[in-house]
């Protein structure tokens, strides 16, 4: 891979790792990835693909990753604009799936007509100020605080 590619490749890792977190809310480790994946991708490599130093991962590593992650291999690969666009989508739906509270709150809202939606939206909103303005358990929790 060129040094774009390798610079695209660092960058969807990073995206991921500050993207899907592990169920308290804190960033996934090395060593969270190493075991995760069987140790098919090792700490030391994930990091190295991470930072760029190692620029020409196998399909088997970018396969590992995107089921570790939540995400398609698709995620790896394809032009910059619009795939970027859909890959860090994908990213955020695989975040918002591992988060219990979140999915909970996407079932429930399931089948809801759109003012519904919008009142529902609304509320979380205005939750979601109280919680920055208090220091809220919850925004810790998901790590956003």
């Amino acid at each position: 891979m060129g040094t774009r590619a390798r610079e695209t490749v660092s960058a969807k890792i990073d995206h991921l790792f500050g993207t899907v977190r592990r169920s308290d809310g804190r960033e996934y480790t090395y060593d969270d990835v190493e075991r995760g994946t069987a140790g098919r991708v090792s700490r030391s490599y994930v990091w190295k693909l991470r930072h760029g130093r190692n620029s020409n991962p196998s399909l088997d590593v970018l396969e590992a990753l995107s089921e570790f992650f939540g995400v398609p291999p698709s995620y790896f690969f394809g032009p910059q604009l619009e795939d970027d666009r859909r890959a860090r989508e994908s990213a955020e739906i695989a975040a918002l799936l591992r988060d219990p509270a979140a999915k909970a709150v996407a079932e429930s809202a399931r089948g809801l007509g759109e003012r519904a939606l919008e009142a529902v939206t609304a509320l979380i909103d205005h939750l979601q100020a109280i919680d920055r303005r208090g220091g809220g358990k919850g925004a810790a929790r998901r790590g956003t605080a």
